[in-house]
């Protein structure tokens, strides 16, 4: 039994800590972010077997891979499967791309459709969010990585608790600059002084974007939000002061990294000589099973 998902990566622009509920189904974060057309693609296989049996495979490497083997557990249960997960990853890990959001999300829609569960959608989105805020790595990724877009999450956690808004826009390419090492999502979104920062000036930035939905204005309230939350490095600050000669810029919500939208061919060449430089278009579909049609 085979099946293959792709999920879009999302970077976060602002947004607000929300972790204080007892059912892990409603914690997570508000905020604005955009789904972009790189991302994780999942392949599982599923054979039968004597006892349960996981292999995690991220771009052929052999890993531990605690977020995507929470899903298999949480789908499994104690069924006596083998199940071997190999997820490509286009975008780096710890960089503020959702990866392992994108990991948990494809490998929970692939292999549900793998077993032929019969889940729902909300059911596979409900259960990849619980692994990222079980594992400390992500709140806010999965529920706008299932629909993909530029979206505002208005209330924290998944369905049916969680709502987001996909906001309508023009495609467009944004350029992603990896300046420095991965930043452990973990170690911020835990520590107490972080906390209180981030959601002073993420619950400002999401009751203005709330009021006015449109997508300049969650650019210049991400460049606000990280200057205000002083997050980033020197490293990226510097480099963001050279993107906005040539576009919108901010940092990428957590990581040493970037995003920008404006003159991609400039941009491209200023940033090249700072980072690693990937240039995306926006994803509007969302998660979605691979088939023989693409």
């Amino acid at each position: 039994m085979t099946s293959s998902a792709f999920v879009p990566s999302h970077v976060t622009g602002f947004f607000e800590i929300c972790d204080e509920a007892k059912d892990i189904r409603q914690r997570g974060s508000r905020g604005a972010g955009i789904c972009l057309s790189k991302g994780v693609f999942t392949i599982v296989e599923v054979e039968e077997s004597d006892k349960k049996n996981i292999e995690i495979f991220l771009n052929e490497e052999k890993k531990k891979a605690p977020v995507s083997r929470y899903v298999v557990n949480a789908l499994l249960g104690e069924k006596p499967y083998y199940v071997k997960v190999s997820s490509t990853l286009e975008l780096p890990v710890g960089q503020g791309f959702g990866m392992s959001g994108a990991g948990a999300l494809s490998t929970s829609l692939a292999l549900s459709n793998a077993l032929n569960l019969g889940l729902g959608r909300d059911e596979i989105v409900c259960i990849a969010h619980s692994a990222e805020i079980a594992c400390g790595t992500g709140l806010g990724d999965v529920m706008p990585q299932s629909m993909g877009g530029v979206v505002l999450r208005k209330k924290e956690g998944c369905y049916p608790h969680g709502i987001i808004e996909k906001i309508n826009i023009n495609e467009i390419e944004i350029v992603l600059c990896i300046i420095g090492k991965p930043l452990p999502t973990k170690s911020i979104i835990t520590d107490s002084k972080h906390k209180k920062v981030i959601n002073e000036y993420g619950n400002r930035y999401i009751e203005k974007i709330i009021k006015k939905t449109n997508f300049e204005d969650i650019m210049q309230f991400s460049y606000e939000f990280c200057q205000n939350t002083k997050l980033m490095s020197k490293e990226v600050n510097e480099a963001l002061l050279i993107a906005r000669e040539y576009g919108a810029a901010s940092m990428a919500m957590l990581g040493n990294s970037i995003f920008v939208v404006g003159d991609t061919d400039n941009l491209v060449t200023v940033l090249s000589n700072l980072g690693e430089v990937h240039i995306c278009r926006i994803d509007g579909r969302g998660m979605r099973i691979v088939g023989d049609e693409e």
